[in-house]
This record gives C-alpha cells, sequence and structure tokens, in this order.
C-alpha cells in the first residue's frame, strides 16, 4: 500500500495521541498509591447525615447484633459500601467483605479532619462522621467503587504539572521526529535544486528510494528531470564541439583557396576576397574559443601550471590594454602590482584576464579601472568600466555562451554585435579550474571581479 502525505500526517496526529497515554499510563504505574481530596457536596453531605441517622436507629431497636449485620446494603455487591472506623482497628467494621482487599490505611490521615471527599486508586470514600453505636466511638465513611479502569483513574489523579509535562515532551518528540522526516527530503530537494541553478548538471536529490509518498517521488522525478537535463546538454556541447571541429579542416581549405584566388585575381575583385579573409579569419577565431570552451567544461584540457609573479602575469595584459584603449580615446588605469607569486596556468589565466579587459574597453565610454587587494588567503582583482552597465536580472547570464544582455551593452556607431559572447565564459572556468571565482556588479558601469586563492599551489 502507497503511503501518502495525508496518511502520515493523520497516523503522526494519532501516533501523539498514542504516545502521551502511553507516557501518562507508565508514569501512573510507577506512582505508588496516591489520593485527591476535595469539598464534600452539600447533597452528599445530607446524605452522609441521613446514613448515620439510619445506622443509630437501627442499632438502638437491636442492642444486641452484631453491627456489620445493622449496616445497610450489605447484601448488594453494588452501590454504597459502610466502613465504620474504631480507634482499635479489631474493632472497625465492614459492610461488605470485599472491603477487606481495599487499602483503608489511606484514610488514616482523616482522624480529626472534616467531612469530605477522597478519591484513591480503587476507590471514592465520603467522611467522616463521628458515630455512638452500642457505647463506642465510631467514624462513619461511605464507600463507592470507582467504574473507570484502574490505570485511568491514576491517571487522572496525577498532579496536573505531570500531565502538562508529558503531554509537552510526547508532542515535542513526535512533532520533531515528522519535522525531520517531511523537511529532510524538502532540504534535499532544495539543494539540488540550488546547485543545478549553478551549473552543476550532476546534482541529484539523492532522496531514500524506498520512500513512496509525494515527497519520494518529486524527489525521483526531480533526479529524472536532472539526468535527462544533463543529458542533454551534454550531447549538445558535444556537438557544438564536434561541429566546431570539423569545420576547421574546410575553413583552413578554404583560407588557402582564398589566398591563391587573391594573388591570380583582377584588382576589383580584391576588397571582396580581403572581406572572405576578414570573415575566415573571424569564424577561426570563434572555433578557437568553442573548442576551448569544451574542453575547460569537459574538464578534458590539459593545465601546466608552475609559479609566476603577479606582475609577470598582468604587465603585457595591461600594456596591450592600454595600447588598444588610446586608438579608441580610452583611458586604463591600475595600482601598483603586488608582489606575488602564484602557481597557475600562465596561458589559460592570461586568456581570462585578456578576455575580461577587452570586454572592458569595448563597452566602456572613456575609462577602465583595474584594482587588486590582497589578504591573506586569497587575491582579489576588480575591473570595472563606465560603460552603461547590465540589468541586475541579466548579471547572472553573462557567462553563459553567446549570450548577449542587450543592446545597451553594443558600442556607439559599431555595426557588429561585439563579438561571440564566448569571452567571459571561457574566463569563468578559466578562474574556475584555478579555484577561483568570478562575479558580476554595476557600479557606475559593469565591475567584474575576479576571487583567487594565494596558497603556494593554486591548483
Amino acid at each position: 500500500m502507497r503511503k501518502y502525505l495525508l496518511v502520515k500526517i493523520f497516523l503522526w496526529f494519532w501516533g501523539t495521541i498514542a504516545a502521551t497515554l502511553f507516557m501518562l499510563m507508565s508514569i501512573s504505574l510507577l506512582q505508588p498509591d496516591i489520593l485527591e481530596t476535595r469539598q464534600i457536596s452539600p447533597a452528599m453531605m445530607k446524605n452522609l447525615h441521613h446514613l448515620k441517622r439510619s445506622i443509630e436507629r437501627r442499632a438502638q431497636s437491636r442492642p444486641g447484633q452484631e453491627l456489620n449485620t445493622l449496616l445497610p446494603g450489605r447484601h448488594r455487591n453494588h452501590g454504597p459500601k459502610i466502613y465504620l472506623r474504631h480507634s482499635n482497628e479489631q474493632l472497625s467494621v465492614l459492610s461488605h467483605a470485599a472491603l477487606q482487599e481495599w487499602d483503608l490505611s489511606l484514610l488514616n490521615f482523616t482522624t480529626s479532619a472534616q467531612p469530605q471527599v477522597v478519591d484513591t486508586e480503587r476507590y471514592r470514600a465520603y467522611g467522616p462522621l463521628d458515630i455512638q453505636l452500642h457505647g463506642e466511638t465510631y467514624q462513619l465513611f461511605q464507600l463507592m467503587d470507582h467504574r473507570d479502569p484502574h490505570i485511568l483513574t491514576k491517571i487522572r489523579m496525577l498532579p496536573n504539572w505531570a500531565k502538562l509535562l508529558v503531554l509537552i515532551l510526547a508532542s515535542f518528540a513526535f512533532s520533531l521526529w515528522f519535522a525531520r522526516g517531511l523537511l529532510k527530503p524538502v532540504r534535499q530537494l532544495q539543494q539540488a535544486a540550488a546547485s543545478l541553478a549553478q551549473g552543476k548538471l550532476d546534482a541529484r536529490a539523492g532522496i531514500n528510494v524506498s520512500r513512496q509518498d509525494e515527497l519520494g517521488q518529486l524527489g525521483k522525478d526531480f533526479d529524472q528531470m536532472a539526468s535527462r537535463l544533463q543529458a542533454h546538454v551534454t550531447q549538445q556541447k558535444r556537438l557544438l564541439a564536434d561541429i566546431s571541429h570539423e569545420l576547421r579542416s574546410p575553413l583552413t581549405r578554404l583560407q588557402m583557396a582564398n589566398g591563391i584566388a587573391s594573388d591570380k585575381a583582377p584588382a576589383p575583385l580584391l576588397p571582396y576576397l580581403q572581406r572572405v579573409e576578414k570573415e575566415a579569419h573571424l569564424l577561426e577565431h570563434m572555433l578557437s574559443d568553442i573548442l576551448q570552451l569544451s574542453r575547460l567544461e569537459s574538464q578534458q584540457l590539459v593545465l601546466t601550471p608552475h609559479p609566476i609573479s603577479l606582475t609577470e602575469l598582468l604587465e603585457p595584459i595591461l600594456d596591450d590594454a592600454k595600447f588598444e584603449g588610446q586608438q579608441l580615446g580610452k583611458q586604463i588605469e591600475w595600482q601598483p602590482l603586488p608582489d606575488i607569486t602564484l602557481t597557475v596556468d600562465a596561458a589559460l589565466l592570461n586568456r581570462a584576464f585578456e578576455n575580461i579587459l577587452r570586454n572592458a574597453i569595448k563597452y566602456a565610454n572613456k575609462q577602465v579601472s583595474l584594482m587588486i587587494q590582497r589578504s591573506d588567503d586569497q587575491l582579489t582583482v576588480k575591473i570595472s568600466d563606465d560603460g552603461p552597465g547590465v540589468s541586475d536580472t541579466m548579471l547572472e547570464k553573462l557567462c553563459i555562451p553567446f549570450f548577449r544582455a542587450s543592446q545597451a551593452r553594443t558600442p556607439d556607431g559599431t555595426a557588429e554585435p561585439g563579438g561571440f559572447g564566448l569571452g567571459l565564459a571561457i574566463a569563468q572556468h578559466a578562474v574556475k579550474v584555478h579555484h577561483g571565482h568570478i562575479q558580476f556588479s554595476n557600479h557606475s558601469g559593469l565591475r567584474v571581479t575576479v576571487t583567487l586563492p594565494t596558497g603556494n599551489h593554486v591548483l
């Protein structure tokens, strides 16, 4: 039978009630004989006085008869029973032999007390009233059986604080158990969904396969969806990489043929052939980026880490960026580079910073700044431009291959949309394989923050 959440919640409520009763019964069984007293009602007090007068009249009319034969109701098993207590226990009188099984010593505390109701585990007593019979002084009690089971009587007679404590403990234990069982798969689904949203396609909920309720089925459906998504994306990336790889050969032949044609073509055709050469070069550059991104994503790129100073890594990039910025009328500013050595793949990390800087120069209005902060365990590089920036909803998508935020990030007067949307994707994966992190934010333009660890071995 399938276990639905409705059934589980229903059983949890009933389980809480059952556990509470079980704990109350267990505690009551550990309790010694207990009693409870309260004020006697006027009606019961009147009935007790009536019983006293009735016994006294019988005793006066039959002076030589034994007292136990004078007590009313002695031939009835059900109904009130009478106990005449004497200071000498041997002279005490019981209306029924069954009373000998009751612990009547629990009433000893009432010797000098006013008439009251006394509840014990086995019976309820009303009294005492002093009564004179055959020259002896007795104390009159009227006793009644408890109709409820003994265990329920004990539970009812527990102190209120004990009942409240049992209720709190039982409900807390069952609620905690139920909440943990209900929230654990929800938490697993939440973590898996967050990981999947961050691009970790191998994330799975991992809910126990034996769980057959709605949450268990939801976990299975989520894992199945994630598996299909991973297979689809992997197949798509593999297809793109294969196509890019296969296109390189005909592209090379095209460039060779175009070069031969340029040598033999008449002058009017040369501008068209030069345009073909330019487009072929752009296509070759795009295919190279796609292949490198594919190798980074599939972790098939062979890294060659070696120690290199930060100055040696960034100065050539900054000098090239400064020269390129001057040609475009844009200024590149940076602080003196700190003296620090990193063990990294210099070519790969160089490509990452170059892509970020070129992207900043392309979209800046007049200025690009680079700021470096160093702490004990990490290096932070911030590259900012004064361009139009990107909407907050698009910031997390900047590293998606072939993604362009909007026309606002296209330089004025430029016919082309500015790149293929692969540079920042390559930069993100290059930083990621170095156990770093790249983040985008708006700060009077777009700011790219690259964080790298500064241990002796970054990779």
